[in-house]
């Protein structure tokens, strides 16, 4: 990927994820979260082999959030931490359980029910690393609310792109046998 499309794809992502960022204090049941924007983010941009760079961007843009909303320096550092740690672990996670699922690839030998159990267990477990280090932060907040939609929506998001790709992608048959 070219430097200055990099740049604009960064910065659109940077902008959706301060709008996620912001809204996500005053609408906690709003279907874009920080979490899912970040993990959406590092697992789309894995292919690119720029995931350091990712990550700075990713706690730069929440360190700026959580300024913008009034935190101090070490404040904007925690709460940097709390955006990428589990953004990272869902990127990570998906690239080494289900690789290939995101551009969706790796379906022909996979069973499906076994994909999206493996999806579903990343996505809960991803949305408890965030609600753990949430409660850790902040300890008088109830998390069930943004567990539960972030949770629903790490696991529809990937579920959404794979079904897009292989709606896409031409038919070919199951097995071909040559001789």
């Amino acid at each position: 990927m070219s430097n200055p499309r990099y740049t604009l794809r960064s910065a659109a992502f940077v902008t959706v994820y301060l709008a996620a960022f912001l809204i996500a204090p005053i609408i906690p049941a709003s279907p874009l979260a920080p979490l899912v924007a970040g993990g959406v983010w590092l697992t789309a941009q894995a292919g690119y082999g720029l995931r350091r760079l990712d990550v700075i961007l990713l706690a730069t843009a929440t360190a700026v959030g959580a300024t913008v909303q009034g935190a101090g320096l070490l404040m904007s550092i925690t709460v940097a931490v709390w955006a990428v740690l589990p953004s990272v672990l869902f990127a990570v996670l998906l690239e080494r359980l289900l690789p290939g699922y995101w551009r969706g690839h790796g379906d022909r030998f996979r069973r499906p029910a076994v994909a999206v159990a493996t999806l579903a267990g990343i996505a809960l477990l991803t949305a408890g690393a965030a609600a753990m280090i949430g409660a850790v932060i902040d300890t008088g907040s109830w998390l069930a609310v943004p567990f539960a939609r972030d949770a629903i929506m790490l696991f529809l998001a990937p579920l959404a792109v794979n079904t897009v790709h292989r709606l896409r992608s031409p038919r070919r048959a199951g097995l071909t046998v040559v001789r």
